[in-house]
């Protein structure tokens, strides 16, 4: 899922950024791009 679209999950946006917030804190973040390779199958 987009980064930018995590907000949308969440109603409320004061709710989303703490959430966001305590999971991200410690985590490295990998953008993919390109067709999945599970559709290659």
């Amino acid at each position: 899922l987009p980064v930018e679209k995590w907000w949308d999950i969440f109603g409320d946006s004061t709710l989303a950024d703490a959430f966001l917030d305590r999971m991200v804190h410690t985590s490295y973040r990998i953008e993919l791009k390109g067709e999945s390779l599970r559709k290659k199958r």
